[in-house]
């Protein structure tokens, strides 16, 4: 039977009521078995030590919790003094008087606990008294053992599980100094100790204490390591158990988790000044977000507090996006050159130098970049951060820390630490031969563990890693590099597992995105299926994840492998075991109904349909798969999340050889239908474009336009009218979707034209459109390729066929009620008018736009709006107003990977800096702007750029650099020649050389006034 609970929220309370002295292990398996069923457990042992009244802390749990769950000895609680009956009892009386589920689970009487004195080990007469006291109909189950209570209460929770999403956010009171602040607690969610580390708890301890050094002086320490490395386990045991003992006198101390989806950079400023101010949450939120830091980093400065910042990476560019957990350790140090100084994660004797991006490790929104360089100057307080990456922003121009910070990257664990983690695992073996094993994958605990729970289970030698050699003598990884050493120790290590485990290990192995425990119940658990109960799930999982296989992210109850472990997993599959888990997990997620667009908030979402594509293509099934993408998936993707970068990691999986694509634009399909490939080419062109490669977008629009249907016969071949993207058009065979394709491919090709200075083609694809468009009646491709022709007319500051060609698109919107499309061409008549210093009509016309936004609510719609009030607003010098419309542009634009839209924002930000006299900041903003806009490349925003650095450095009196500066901005926007120039940056450009006294590059007597061949027939 499933029982049905009284809460709504989402969120299952679970308090786990018992003596804490007695039962640690057993409370320890409870709480654990209620997060694998999504539920969140009320635990006494998670309260701040200072609350002293335990009785009532422990019944105000009790009015949280939606079930109650008591685990009981003979010698079941504590009686305090004027009460006759205990704590625990009061709790389950307490429960009993709410009448929520109350689940009783005694110990066996043949059972004793290593605490019980011996007058209480005779358990039938007191399990007697005790069923009497407790109420016999809520005892559910007998323990033997905390496995057995385990697997208990599993199955015994299954019967109120309820699949909405968790939160488990901690929103409520914020408690006033000294008593700690955690705001996402740490512990709740972690089953392992922290084995070793002597050397960094002392490192941390010496921190706070002593100032001969550059650690010691640091106010901001970075603990920088890969996934596994035990760095947030690290901090936390410091924090709670070490810091409260050596940092005297103190203030308070804070833990923030970047890992929780709450705990935003706005958020952590103003729940942190509520904290170290004592005021209560609705007072914090008064002051805006710069008031706020600028009150936060003097009480910090005054003040000594602790703060704890786990998780920082979430903060990076790296890692603003939608799958930040998977993405793979190696690749992600090259591709953002995690270094500092001479730290890095480089192994020793690799001489390849990182060809990465320090531009990743900079935080996502520059307010918070700059607020941590701030940090760095704080005197009285200190700030301990865990991260994957090193932030940039506290990275000085030479790789060393900025003053005030220091980076310590966590190294794998010490001889003897290594030692101990494989002894505590239970193993024997020689100290030798076991590190030597040991060194060769740099000492990773996840890997010692994993091989640790091979030996353990070896059924020759038990235990002994002598022994378990002389079994495996093919088990020699001493000659192999970093990578393929740990491939080998995991071959290893799945050799001996249970043949069910294996399954669930396959299965998730097969998932595309991390494998919810809903999903892997539904195909696992069940009648005819592997698992007659949830136990054996549970117990399958739990042994993965001991073995250091599978990564388990409580907070979401969703499960994942590391990207080499999922790799040596797959491998080990038969390709008939391959299509029968392709075929189940076919079958489950077919079964799921479809989520309405509208309806699509994150990418969880459209797991189900997601996941039914993987299936297909690892079916290789290509033509269903491309079917279900353009039908279930590419709308919500594209339009809802603008989750470009997923959607281009899912279509090159129809490509045969994503490396030509890359290397020579060339794409080879695995898909027969014309049609079926423009349509792949649009789309993941269009992908390309949004994330910073118009120029290779521009390739595949371009063929995109150009397949056409199977050829009919002679006669229903027809030349197409001027245009350089098409070659013939089909009239017969090419369907009402191919045509559409084909204009949404022109269109595009116009915009990726236009970012990119090629005016002249970019103006030819858009009029090849607009008449491709009306000869087959299409009334909204033909309005988009008005918008397209009438923006890059502006651009060449044609005003009255920019103007022309642009109104004449919104009146045809108008017609066909497309408020969405109306938005977007307010948007770029809004653009024109800021190109031609008309600032208060951009404003107004903003307004429309942010209105037809409204309706639709694509979050593309919105950051471009955002950008545009900023550049509004400064061109009116209202600098508050422009400073949040640009930040909140860069920051979405980047969580977006809209770089189109990034860089102006980028640029707008470093122009406004320079005008509040923050020469500092702009320079630093215009560094981040350089590469994405050289590679994209994106024109416009190139020369945005070096005409604002020409001014800045005429601010800072360089003249030489301004000259170079102007220069480059005036040759870059002559683009083809006159009238096909960038006529705003090449005029800005003009002011500058003027005022220097520098002649002009080019001849300008040709630019005005402008002359583009356009048929007015065309456009009005």
């Amino acid at each position: 039977m499933v029982h049905k609970l009284s809460q709504s929220a989402g969120r299952i309370n679970v308090m786990i009521s018992s003596t804490m002295v007695d039962l640690p292990i057993y409370r320890s398996e409870v709480r654990d078995a209620c997060l694998r069923q999504g539920m969140f457990p009320l635990m006494m042992e998670y309260l701040p030590a200072a609350n002293a009244d335990g009785m009532a802390e422990s019944l105000r749990l009790v009015d949280e919790a939606d079930i109650y769950l008591g685990i009981f000895a003979r010698r079941y609680g504590y009686e305090p003094e004027g009460y006759s009956i205990s704590i625990t009892e009061m709790e389950y009386n307490r429960a009993v008087e709410r009448g929520i589920p109350c689940l009783i689970f005694l110990m066996h009487p043949s059972h004793r606990l290593s605490t019980e004195i011996p007058e209480a080990a005779d358990g039938a007469a007191k399990l007697e008294q005790l069923k009497g006291r407790l109420g016999t109909k809520h005892v559910v189950n007998f323990f033997e053992s905390p496995a057995d209570l385990r697997a208990n209460v599993v199955n015994s929770l299954s019967q109120y599980h309820n699949s909405a999403p968790n939160s488990f956010h901690n929103i409520g009171a914020i408690p006033a100094p000294p008593e700690p602040y955690i705001a996402h607690p740490y512990t709740l969610l972690q089953t392992k100790d922290v084995v070793g580390r002597r050397g960094e708890f002392e490192l941390l301890t010496d921190w706070v204490h002593k100032s001969s050094s550059e650690v010691y002086q640091a106010r901001i320490l970075n603990i920088v390591s890969i996934g596994g490395m035990g760095k947030s386990a690290l901090t936390w045991k410091w924090f709670n158990d070490i810091a409260p003992r050596k940092m005297k006198p103190l203030a308070g101390r804070m833990w923030w988790s970047f890992y929780e989806s709450d705990a935003r950079f706005e958020n952590f400023v103003l729940r942190s000044l509520a904290y170290v101010t004592g005021q209560a949450n609705d007072e914090a939120q008064k002051p805006t977000l710069s008031e706020a830091q600028e009150r936060l980093l003097r009480v910090l400065d005054r003040r000594p507090f602790l703060i704890v910042l786990d998780g920082l990476e979430r903060m990076l560019i790296a890692y603003a996006r939608l799958d930040p957990a998977r993405i793979p350790d190696e690749v992600l140090d090259e591709q953002t050159s995690n270094s500092v100084g001479s730290q890095s994660f480089q192994p020793v004797g690799d001489a390849q130098l990182f060809a990465g991006n320090k531009l990743l490790r900079r935080a996502a929104d520059p307010r918070a970049g700059a607020f941590l360089r701030e940090l760095a100057t704080v005197k009285a307080s200190r700030v301990l951060v865990s991260t994957r990456l090193y932030p940039a922003d506290l990275q000085a121009v030479t790789g060393e820390p900025v003053r005030g910070s220091f980076a310590y990257f966590l190294p794998g664990l010490s001889d003897d630490d290594a030692i101990a983690l494989w002894r505590s695992l239970g193993n024997t073996g020689s100290p030798e031969a076991v590190l030597s094993l040991f060194n060769t994958f740099d000492k990773h605990p996840l890997l010692i563990q994993a091989l640790a729970r091979e030996v353990a289970r070896n059924r020759h030698a038990p235990k002994d890693f002598d022994g378990w050699l002389r079994h495996h003598r093919d088990f020699n990884p001493f000659a192999l590099d970093l990578v393929q050493v740990r491939s080998r120790v995991l071959d290893f290590a799945l050799r001996d597992l249970d043949p069910n485990v294996s399954v669930v290990l396959q299965t998730i192995a097969a998932f595309r995105m991390p494998a919810t425990y809903d999903t892997l119940t539904a195909l696992l658990v069940g009648v005819d299926k592997l698992f007659a109960a949830e136990s054996a799930l549970d117990a399958a999982l739990t042994e993965l994840e001991d073995r250091g296989l599978l990564g388990w992210d409580r907070r979401a109850n969703r499960y994942d492998l590391h990207p080499i472990v999922r790799g040596v997993a797959w491998n080990n599959v038969r390709d008939a075991d391959r299509l029968n888990i392709y075929s189940r997990l076919e079958r489950h997620f077919e079964s799921l109904p479809s989520v309405r667009e509208d309806e699509v908030e994150s990418l969880e979402d459209l797991t189900p349909a997601i996941e039914l594509y993987n299936t297909l293509i690892g079916q290789e099934r290509y033509d269903d798969a491309w079917s279900l993408f353009d039908e279930r998936i590419l709308k919500p993707l594209w339009f809802r999340l603008s989750a470009s970068r997923e959607q281009a990691s899912l279509l090159e999986a129809l490509l045969q050889d994503k490396y030509e694509l890359l290397t020579k634009r060339k794409a080879l399909f695995r898909l027969a239908n014309p049609e079926a490939q423009a349509g792949l080419l649009d789309t993941l062109a269009s992908a390309y474009h949004l994330i910073g490669q118009p120029g290779m977008a521009e390739s595949l629009y371009k063929d995109a336009a150009s397949i056409e249907g199977q050829t009919g016969g002679k006669d229903s071949v027809v030349a197409s009218k001027e245009g350089d993207a098409g070659n013939q058009i089909n009239r017969t065979e090419m369907t009402e979707k191919h045509i559409r394709i084909k204009l949404s491919a022109l269109c595009h090709l116009s915009a990726v034209r236009r970012l990119s200075g090629k005016f002249r083609g970019s103006i030819a694809a858009a009029r090849e459109g607009l008449n491709f468009a009306r000869e087959h009646g299409d009334s909204v491709w033909e309005a988009t390729s008005l918008r397209y022709l009438g923006l890059v007319l502006a651009v060449l500051n044609d005003v009255n066929n920019s103007e022309k060609a642009l109104m004449h698109a919104l009146s045809i919107y108008r017609r066909l009620g497309d408020e969405q499309n109306q938005g977007t061409t307010y948007a770029f008549l809004a653009q024109r008018a800021l190109w031609m210093g008309e600032f208060e009509a951009a404003e107004g016309l903003l307004k429309e736009a942010w209105r037809c936004a409204e309706k639709k609510k694509y979050k593309r719609d919105f950051i471009r709006v955002s950008r545009l009030k900023g550049a509004a607003a400064l061109g009116l010098n209202d600098f508050s107003k422009a400073n949040d419309q640009f930040h909140h542009a860069l920051t979405v634009g980047r969580e977006a990977i809209f770089v189109e839209e990034e860089l102006p924002a980028i640029v707008g930000l470093a122009e406004l800096r320079r005008r509040q006299k923050d020469l500092r900041s702009a320079n630093e903003l215009l560094s981040d702007a350089w590469q994405p806009a050289e590679n994209g490349p994106f024109l416009l925003s190139l020369v945005d750029a070096y005409n604002v650095l020409a001014q800045i450095k005429v601010d800072e009196g360089d003249l030489d650099l301004s000259l170079e500066a102007a220069t480059k901005a005036f040759r870059l926007a002559w683009c083809d020649g006159p009238p096909f120039i960038y006529h705003h940056g090449l005029e800005t450009a003009r002011k500058h050389l003027s005022a220097l006294g520098a002649p002009l590059p080019f001849d300008l007597s040709e630019t005005n006034p402008v002359s583009v061949p356009i048929d007015e027939g065309e456009i009005d």
